[in-house]
């Protein structure tokens, strides 16, 4: 295993030979040290195998713009899932939750944090629960702030959607289940590109999070919903009594990955949608 790239002392790109690269993480794992220099697996602490060119990128981005100590403090979050709960998640967690805690870091530093308005479902995710009321209070020590109780609700709801369901092997990073993501985001931009909805200033971190989620959420798409993928009705109405328009546009998606891919939408899956696209939204909600 040889480095490749520095990205910070905690952080590198290395060659682990036959043409593959990975994002190794660990403390002090690239500290003074060279390119091509073999590196001290003693260190290691994770390895990311990079499989495409969407994986490094999305790596690339999240080491070169996300703060040490935010991504430290995320790594510790779901190493404590893994170990005391032995809750094994996708690694497109690390990209996700590390972006969500950076934004809103920000927010609460500028005085700008609001509450979100996820809908509680701690009675269907009691484990994703309790992993995220833990992951507080290790956020909120290691960066020093103190994040409203709502947040564990935000927490929570990216461990659900990373969660690797029983029986598919994770092995290296890697899943058995292929998948055309490109695709996947092509069909889902399509769709709001008819509705009028794209990208700008205001919601560039909601875009950019919606579509890091479509990347790696295709790995969980194509497979039958599990028993525990329903959701409360009430919860799943009082959404779509409260965000008309966005339910309207993830009903639209899921026609469109319907007819393209033959796929069919838990409950659950369809309130997380309609989530994405409110905060994509804002204010243009009730337009």
């Amino acid at each position: 295993m040889r480095l490749k790239k520095i990205f910070n002392n905690n952080s590198i790109l290395v060659d682990v030979g036959k043409g593959q690269e990975a994002i190794v993480f660990g403390k002090g794992v690239g500290f003074e040290q060279g390119k091509n220099r073999l590196v001290d697996t003693k260190k290691i602490q994770k390895i990311f195998y990079l499989d495409n060119k969407k994986d490094k990128e999305s790596f690339n981005y999240l080491f070169h713009n996300i703060p040490a100590d935010i991504i430290a403090a995320v790594f510790a979050v779901i190493e404590n899932a893994r170990i005391n709960y032995h809750f094994q998640v996708y690694d497109s967690i690390y990209l996700t939750l590390s972006e969500h805690v950076n934004g809103a870091y920000k927010l609460l530093l500028a005085g700008k944090y609001r509450e979100n308005e996820i809908p509680d479902l701690s009675e269907r995710y009691p484990k994703e629960y309790q992993i995220a009321n833990e992951a507080l209070g290790i956020i909120n020590d290691k960066l020093g702030v103190d994040f409203p109780l709502s947040e564990v609700k935000s927490i929570a709801l990216h461990f659900i959607n990373s969660k690797i369901p029983t029986g598919i092997v994770k092995h290296e990073g890697k899943s058995k289940y292929i998948f055309n993501t490109s695709k996947l985001i092509n069909v889902v931009l399509n769709v709001l590109d008819n509705n009028n909805i794209y990208q700008n200033g205001k919601n560039r971190d909601s875009f950019r999070r919606f579509l890091i989620h479509l990347q790696y959420l295709a790995k969980r798409l194509w497979r039958p919903p599990e028993k525990n993928e329903s959701i409360d009705k009430k919860i799943e109405c009082d959404m779509i009594k409260a965000y008309p328009r966005s339910y309207k546009i993830t009903q639209e998606i899921f026609q469109a990955l319907n007819a393209e891919f033959n796929f069919q939408p838990s409950d659950a899956e369809r309130v997380y949608f309609i989530i994405h696209i409110h905060q994509i939204l804002g204010t243009k909600e009730k337009e």
